[in-house]
């Protein structure tokens, strides 16, 4: 019987996607970590720079520690760091001496795998970033195939970009990412055997979201198609804009005539404490969520949708998130298409949400959408719309950005300029170049991470 094996997104997708990604502790992760570790994963995507950030500013926990107590709570099972391989943490693009910092510095505390996604698909940055990940000593590097739909967006499209990342002997595995839950049973059995048939023998993986409901129904055609590694999450973070529930898919494997190794009695352990957390935290878990043709035309992340919500309503305007989700679809076409993935996703999102609050669209420009246009993330998939370039182009800001190069110091220049001497560590100095510094003293300030968590 064909082995299927899985990849678990609870800890990190799933709770960025259903809990803004402020849901879980450290001691949170913790109390489920043995069970997690004996379910027979292949690998477990732990944390992401988002959620880096997020355990400094919400958790007051350092980062790097929680990697390297869960890495120990967990000694079998590989815990992954996802990146663009264009910035940390904030939405800002950082020289190369910083990326490379973070992948040597992930991989010292625990980090064995990587995953990239780069929304332009840009073989450069791939390459670049997949030679520093295993020179840092990363075992496993994976580059993300984004999914999207839009007229340039096309299966020549994939199958060009699939056979450049496969042709870079430092990726080990490709995995088709539908972060806005956009395929379709259909749309798997065309692309699949185009993607499977421009990367060879290299190893593919699928990650979808339950977004438009489709999830489950998406992993079992792709199990057709001879993919065998599947994105999972464990409910409560599993299902409504999470990945599809675990506990769903093995039970479909039979019909399948396929088999898995993971260990089901772990992962109720797990599923039944995860509960246990959200009920006492006030967390709403993930439910199966109906067909939603909306998805198709928006594309809006799972992740991101939580997380608009949140900034809407600390602005006390989350009742315009409709209207918001409609100005994306028109920013999104005028910027070219591009993929609705990190950051760019969140580049056209706040567009967006300050076209609806300001009242004019464009009124106001933030520096991610200008970064877009002048390159600094890609080349966008289709021409940008001339009278949105033309308005970009006439600000001073542009003009500014224009004139200069993008600047690649090392590290020795950015702590010298920063005034973060050499007596730093390199994760302190990390988080000091990317966060307030109010920030960092908070989180420095409440001691080391308390493991504990009791329901």
């Amino acid at each position: 019987m064909k082995k299927i094996r899985f990849v678990d997104t609870t800890l990190r997708d799933g709770n960025q996607s259903l809990w803004d990604a402020t849901g879980l502790t450290t001691g949170m992760i913790l109390s489920v970590a043995t069970d997690m570790d004996r379910a027979g994963f292949k690998a477990i995507d732990f944390i992401s720079s988002i959620h880096m950030g997020v355990s400094v500013k919400y958790h007051k926990e350092n980062p790097f520690e929680k990697i390297r107590l869960a890495a120990r709570a967990m000694p079998h099972t590989p815990l992954s760091f996802g990146t663009t391989g264009r910035r940390f943490i904030g939405f800002v693009r950082s020289p190369d001496s910083i990326v490379e910092l973070v992948l040597k510095t992930v991989a010292a505390n625990g980090i064995r795998r990587v995953w990239l996604i780069d929304a332009a698909h840009d073989i450069e940055v791939i390459s670049k970033n997949a030679r520093m990940a295993k020179q840092a000593g990363i075992e496993e590097f994976v580059v993300a195939l984004s999914y999207s739909i839009s007229p340039v967006h096309t299966d020549a499209y994939y199958a060009g970009k699939a056979r450049e990342i496969a042709a870079c002997s430092d990726v080990d595995t490709v995995y088709l990412k539908d972060q806005g839950g956009l395929l379709t049973p259909d749309r798997v059995r065309e692309l699949v055997p185009v993607i499977r048939g421009a990367i060879g023998e290299k190893p593919l993986e699928i990650h979808t979201h339950c977004s438009a409901g489709l999830g489950p129904q998406v992993y079992l055609e792709a199990i057709r198609q001879g993919i065998d590694v599947l994105h999972t999450a464990i409910p409560p973070l599993a299902d409504g804009t999470s990945q599809p529930s675990i506990f769903e898919i093995v039970e479909g494997l039979s019909a399948l005539e396929c088999e898995t190794d993971v260990v089901v009695e772990a992962l109720k352990r797990v599923s039944e404490q995860l509960y246990a957390v959200a009920e006492k935290e006030g967390r709403t878990p993930g439910k199966p969520a109906a067909y939603d043709a909306a998805y198709y035309e928006h594309q809006v992340p799972g992740g991101m949708v939580s997380t608009l919500k949140r900034q809407l309503g600390e602005a006390g305007m989350e009742h315009r998130l409709p209207e918001v989700i409609e100005e994306i679809k028109l920013v999104r076409k005028e910027l070219g298409y591009p993929i609705m993935v990190t950051p760019l996703s969140q580049f056209v999102g706040t567009q967006a949400a300050m076209n609806i609050i300001s009242g004019k669209r464009y009124k106001i420009v933030p520096d991610g959408i200008i970064q877009y246009v002048l390159g600094y993330f890609g080349e966008s998939p289709a021409p940008i719309a001339p009278d949105v370039l033309d308005k970009v182009h006439s600000l001073e800001k542009t003009k500014k950005m224009m004139q200069e190069e993008f600047p690649q110091p090392t590290i020795e220049e950015i702590r010298k300029a920063s005034g973060i001497g050499p007596d730093v560590s390199d994760e302190e100095f990390l988080l000091r170049y990317s966060l307030k510094e109010n920030e960092v003293e908070a989180m420095l300030a409440a001691g080391p991470i308390n493991p504990e968590y009791a329901c």
